[in-house]
């Protein structure tokens, strides 16, 4: 019996962490592929920026209630078909013969996203125990962040011997075997309700808040910050949000329960969140573009230069959840926080001629911060919450962090085309980079700040 158990809790990490392996390796893959896309679909940068901020904007919008409806149906059945319609999408995806039909299926694949993300995490959280929870996590981030790591080179090779298309194909096989082994291995948990059910006006005002946020969020560089359209927008977002927030408060079974949101063992974890994929986000896409269009590197070179980040963070994470019984979750996410800043002031000074061994400095210290911040700051987060809230815990927290992500991106590279397009030459390339360089230096100092002021460790750990 012990040794069927023991199988099951492993099959079960394994089959978790490859769905968010194959997630993983999609977001990674397609930074390197960007350049191809422009140029094989005549896509234009605002088309660019939608390919990646699509699959974030329904990521983001579904993500809560996605979590939250796993707990009630079953999170192995919500992981299922989450991972199935995944591998579907991506196949569609590398068939698209439009920046149009790219993005929508890109955002099909976000939705897919929102499935799989609260109902692995949630499923490895119900098949260990607290003391070992979080050294499942820490693998469960390690092999993720394998598909992170393997991205950019393999989009690379991808792009330069084969097609962008081959950056979703290779979705496929993956998809397919997580499916398989999550429902052999994983064992079913859901919330018992005692006959609640989802609170449908609570998802549809949600979802109309949150659709209207990051829209206004995405199109404001384009539309200006004080346009009809932007304002109207974020006017909408606050009206529905509020409403949902008034409406959730009386409902017998909310979305969201704000007992949780609020709890600071849940709220300080994610704020560093909040402040690490922010400056990861826009890093991540301004990063590919000096490497092939300033520096010159070809697809595959670039992929392999990314490869020192996304690597660090594959190795680290692991050992950073064995760690977490030696050292507080506070102290390991100030670590990494200070490591991350270090990167990113580096990156403040590269030049059009950065030496090789500079670039590679800075892109290490990025990929170390992150693999030390992110599995204590997750661990810390989803551990505060009770069971039968894990994949909602889950869902507030990604939904969350990928809206930072998409404001980043918003912000950030707003600044950037400014000061680009004033000049569109490499030099005012590398003064809008430096720009979004010290700003995100800054986000980071805020975030350790923050953590360092207000954060109080965890009195069960050392």
């Amino acid at each position: 019996m012990e040794s069927g158990s023991s199988r099951s809790k492993w099959g079960t990490l394994l089959s978790c962490s490859l769905s968010c392996f194959v997630v993983w390796l999609d977001y990674a893959i397609v930074n390197t592929a960007l350049p191809a896309i422009q140029n094989d679909l005549s896509a234009s940068f605002v088309q660019l920026q939608w390919v990646m901020n699509s699959l974030s904007l329904a990521l983001t919008v579904l993500i809560v209630t996605l979590g939250r409806l796993s707990d009630h149906i079953g999170r192995r059945m919500m992981n299922v078909i989450g991972v199935s319609c995944f591998g579907l999408f991506s196949l569609l995806a590398g068939f698209a013969e439009s920046p149009g039909w790219l993005i929508f299926y890109r955002f099909l694949q976000g939705a897919a996203c929102a499935a799989i993300i609260p109902s692995a995490l949630a499923l490895i959280s119900h098949a260990f125990p607290g003391e070992e929870k979080g050294k499942a996590i820490g693998i469960w981030s390690g092999i993720s962040a394998l598909g992170m790591a393997a991205g950019p080179a393999v989009g690379g090779f991808l792009v330069s011997a084969l097609s962008w298309r081959w950056i979703f194909f290779i979705n496929v096989p993956f998809a397919l075997a997580s499916a398989i082994l999550s429902a052999f291995f994983a064992k079913e948990s859901r919330l018992e309700t005692g006959g609640q059910k989802i609170d449908i006006k609570g998802f549809i005002l949600l979802t109309l808040g949150l659709s209207a946020l990051v829209f206004s969020l995405m199109h404001a560089p384009d539309w200006g910050w004080d346009s009809e359209k932007t304002l109207l927008l974020t006017l909408g977002a606050l009206i529905f949000l509020a409403w949902f927030y008034l409406s959730e408060r009386h409902s017998p079974a909310p979305i969201i329960p704000f007992a949780l949101l609020f709890n600071r063992a849940f709220f300080y974890p994610t704020c560093a969140m909040i402040g690490l994929v922010f400056v990861f986000a826009s890093n991540l896409f301004l990063i590919p573009l000096y490497l092939i269009q300033i520096r010159g590197e070809v697809a595959y070179q670039a992929g392999f230069m990314i490869l020192s980040i996304t690597a660090c963070i594959a190795l680290l994470s692991p050992c950073v959840g064995r760690l977490m019984e030696k050292i507080s979750a506070k102290t390991l996410m100030i670590i990494g926080l200070v490591l991350f800043g270090a990167s990113t002031l580096l990156q403040a000074f590269f030049q059009v001629d950065t030496s090789l061994f500079f670039v590679l400095a800075s892109l290490i210290l990025l990929g170390i911060g992150w693999g030390i911040a992110r599995t204590p700051a997750t661990t810390s987060a989803i551990a505060s919450a009770p069971h039968q809230f894990a994949g909602t815990a889950t869902g507030v927290l990604w939904s969350i962090q990928n809206a930072s992500g998409v404001l980043s991106i918003a912000i950030i590279l707003t600044i950037f085309r400014k000061i680009f397009e004033a000049g569109s030459t490499p030099e005012s390339f590398m003064a809008g980079y430096q720009t979004a360089m010290w700003i995100l230096s800054a986000v980071t100092l805020a975030t350790i700040l923050t953590i360092s002021l207000f954060m109080r460790p965890n009195p069960n750990q050392p």
